[in-house]
């Protein structure tokens, strides 16, 4: 008796605690995925921050503005109305509620652009009154030169913001569509 007891060991029932092992495994294995998952989608819900569509609001009404600045060039005085001035103050507010690092720098980026395209814009004109024979004088040319070149470095800055812009909007749908899938 004691020879056959000593033969059968708790190896010997494998089949019957094989289930029970798989089903174990599988139920740990699917709450680590479940548990990594929900971390993940957590995660880049915070990166994408709340009010996704008033950051998209606020870069299409930027990206409005650019490309206004970009075809007909504008003065000082067309950026201190208060839309427009608020327009690089929005987009800074809303980069603080992001935790996305890559759309941080790219709406900072946006903010920046606008404020150099304020910045470089010229000075409003003066009424100038001209009789027909009027000859342009080395001062008014030279002023002339200076506002062309303003023009040109508002038009370079404007387009630098644009590109910034649709960075963004790529990187926010990117994150859109981890988090929702869309």
């Amino acid at each position: 008796m004691t020879s056959i007891a000593a033969s059968s060991s708790g190896w010997d029932d494998w089949l019957k605690w094989m289930p029970g092992w798989l089903a174990f495994a599988w139920a740990v294995g699917n709450g680590i995925f479940l548990g990594i998952r929900k971390w993940r989608d957590h995660r880049n819900k915070l990166a994408l921050g709340p009010a996704d569509n008033e950051l998209r609001q606020a870069l299409a009404a930027a990206r409005s503005r650019f490309e206004d600045v970009i075809a007909q060039g504008r003065r000082a005085d067309w950026f201190r109305t208060d839309e427009r001035r608020e327009t690089g103050r929005t987009v800074e507010d809303l980069v603080g509620r992001r935790t996305d690092q890559i759309l941080r720098n790219e709406l900072t980026e946006v903010a920046n652009a606008w404020k150099q395209t304020a910045a470089n814009a010229p000075r409003p004109s003066r009424p100038q009154i001209r009789s027909m024979n009027h000859v342009t004088t080395p001062q008014e040319r030279a002023e002339s030169e200076h506002v062309r070149e303003r023009f040109g470095k508002e038009t370079e800055e404007a387009r630098k913001g644009l590109e910034h812009i649709k960075a963004a909007l790529t990187r926010l749908d990117e994150l859109e569509r981890k988090t929702h899938g869309r």
